[in-house]
């Protein structure tokens, strides 16, 4: 199955789990949801550590590709997305295009008010 093919299966459950109340939640709902669809629909095993170089398989986010801002949000680097956690646990997934356009892929709303 393509990546792009998994990456549309990601956006489902993440549709439908309840909504993260905190960053660091949303980013555990984000690895947990992602090594999930992985394990079941990636033909390449996994490898510990995740190797720097693409594989064919999607890896959680590495702790030194995340910054924690000051308000609380965090802003996380991957190969070709990069997403955006705020506070209450809300995010947004974006695509990195041609000249380092980023558009919108998928969001969620955070459990706090």
């Amino acid at each position: 199955m393509s990546i792009e093919q998994r990456l549309a299966i990601l956006y489902e459950p993440l549709q439908a789990a309840p909504a993260a109340k905190s960053a660091e939640q949303a980013f555990a709902l984000i690895c947990r949801t992602l090594e999930a669809v992985e394990a079941e629909f990636c033909p390449v095993p996994p490898t510990s550590p995740a190797p720097k170089s693409f594989d064919g398989r999607m890896y959680s986010p590495q702790m030194d590709s995340i910054k924690v801002r000051d308000d609380g949000s965090w802003w996380v680097i991957t190969r070709r997305h990069r997403i955006a956690i705020r506070q209450d646990g809300g995010f947004v997934i974006y695509r990195v295009m041609p000249a380092k356009r980023l558009v919108e892929e998928f969001q969620k709303r955070g459990g706090q008010p």
